[in-house]
């Protein structure tokens, strides 16, 4: 067997590999933390896009870790959405990664494993294939995370990092719970075979099972921030170094994601449960909330806080939507958010050291791109959406709460832009080219709109007829083509 062909075989699982392999190495050797951070990046990069490629051919990868066939085992999925998560979280995290180096901002003694470690758990989150271990790569997240908000915090920071921790553990006990609950009424805790069981279980056992998918909704909405569980993001994203808070972007697509996996592999097993219209009232209620706490913002620190709650709020609103069109802008819109929010957090860390000089472009285009103006991917998502949504009477609503929710961020990322000073010391070049790297990301899908459409297009389609998934991860082959 060549290199060639078991990477291939292998593939699917690397995103998680190469992560644990590089803190590994940074922890063993920290005075060469950097390059083996870089490296192992650059590595994850490379590995991400080639999972794009090969789910844009057709391929739906089926990783059975020990070759035990699910739902005994262990199995990894990377189809459209999650190749699609995987390439924005490498997008994101790489650019973070090469900010942070290039400004000294990863001095801490563990920074670079733990940053490795949150990008190891977010990755397994996007691929892994039943609920158990979607908590376990959930908690690797969680620790990486809880390390690098508490990365040189004092005060103020101390106490948001401690509440953030707090929330997150009582999120972890509910996740547990409902898992407990749904193999105890399934016998089972993998996606497919519980898509499967659901809707044979007795009437009797029924109640018991909507409980566990409710719990398990309720810990995908607190990850998602969503109203009224969006009191810690505020909290904790406007205290902590925006650096860490640039690499949090992340977790709450992961919260929305969930759901979108919740909603299209279960939302139809159990009768009339309204699963998709609580995540809806939840979406616009978050995509107001934030709409107005950008309108009352007065740092940039804060308007980008806001900015990553009105994103989730945005993407569920799309992903509970029912058209197939705006849950397809929703996934446009994923990346180009996530990228445009962090490089909104770390122009504020520029402005923080009275770097920013005359980087006011970066500030530019991280607003334009956050608020969806034109010529960001963002822009062309939300127009997409609201094509989408403006073709149903039954939607129409959902169009007037974007358009408001976008017009209130609009007016405070305009308030607080011109409220910076020009004054100050310029950024470094590394830092300019992270700022590059993710702005250009947006702009990059803007240019490659028609690819992307088709792309995201076919994720749709492909979740609408989750059977394809099912057998997937269920059948026996470890890879297989999906036509």
């Amino acid at each position: 067997m060549t290199v060639g062909s078991v990477l291939q075989v292998h593939l699917a699982v690397l995103p998680i590999l190469l992560p644990l392999l590089t803190a590994t190495l940074a922890l063993a050797w920290p005075r060469a933390s950097r390059p083996i951070s870089l490296l192992g990046a650059l590595a994850v990069l490379a590995a991400s896009m080639a999972l794009v490629l090969q789910a844009a051919g057709g391929v739906q990868t089926v990783y059975l870790l020990g070759n035990w066939q699910a739902p005994f085992g262990i199995a990894l999925m990377a189809d459209h959405v999650s190749a699609w998560a995987l390439l924005a979280t490498a997008w994101v995290l790489f650019g973070v990664l090469v900010f942070s180096i290039g400004g000294a901002q990863d001095e801490g003694a563990f920074f670079h494993p733990l940053f490795h470690v949150l990008w190891m758990g977010v990755n397994g989150a996007f691929l892994t294939a039943d609920v158990f271990n979607l908590f376990v790569f959930f908690e690797v997240m969680l620790v990486g995370s809880y390390g690098l908000a508490l990365q040189g915090a004092s005060g103020g920071a101390v106490g948001a990092s401690l509440r953030y921790v707090a929330i997150n553990l009582a999120g972890s006990a509910l996740f547990l719970i409902a898992a407990g609950v749904l193999y105890g009424v399934s016998g089972t805790l993998s996606f497919a075979d519980l898509a499967v069981r659901l809707p044979q279980l007795p009437a009797a056992d029924r109640p018991l099972a909507v409980a566990g998918v409710g719990l398990l909704s309720v810990v995908f909405l607190l990850k998602a921030a969503a109203l009224p569980l969006s009191a810690w993001l505020p909290q904790t994203y406007g205290r902590i170094a925006p650096v860490s808070a640039a690499a949090f972007t992340l977790l709450t697509k992961l919260g929305a994601y969930g759901l979108l996996r919740l909603m299209t592999l279960w939302g139809g097993a159990l009768g009339d449960w309204p699963l998709a219209g609580i995540v809806l009232a939840c979406g616009a209620g978050t995509l107001l909330l934030a709409g107005f706490g950008a309108l009352a913002s007065l740092s940039l620190t804060q308007v980008a806080t806001w900015s990553v709650l009105s994103s989730s709020g945005f993407l569920m609103l799309v992903f509970a939507s029912a058209s197939p069109q705006a849950a397809a802008a929703g996934l446009l819109y994923l990346p180009a958010s996530a990228v445009c929010a962090s490089a909104l957090f770390l122009v504020a860390d520029l402005q923080r050291r009275n770097c920013l000089g005359a980087s006011r472009l970066w500030l530019l285009a991280a607003a334009a791109g956050v608020a969806g103006l034109p010529p960001f991917a963002t822009f062309i998502a939300k127009l997409q959406a609201l094509d989408g949504v403006l073709a149903s009477p039954v939607l129409a609503w959902m169009a007037l709460v974007i358009l408001l929710g976008g017009l209130l961020s609009v007016v405070g990322l305009a308030r607080v832009g011109l409220r910076v000073s020009n004054r100050g010391g310029k950024a470094s070049l590394s830092e300019q080219l992270a700022l590059a790297w993710l702005c250009g990301g947006a702009l990059l899908l803007s240019v490659c709109a028609g690819p992307a459409q088709r792309y995201v297009s076919e994720a749709v389609t492909q979740m609408a007829t989750p059977d394809a998934y099912i057998q997937a991860v269920l059948g026996q082959a470890p890879m297989r083509s999906v036509p």
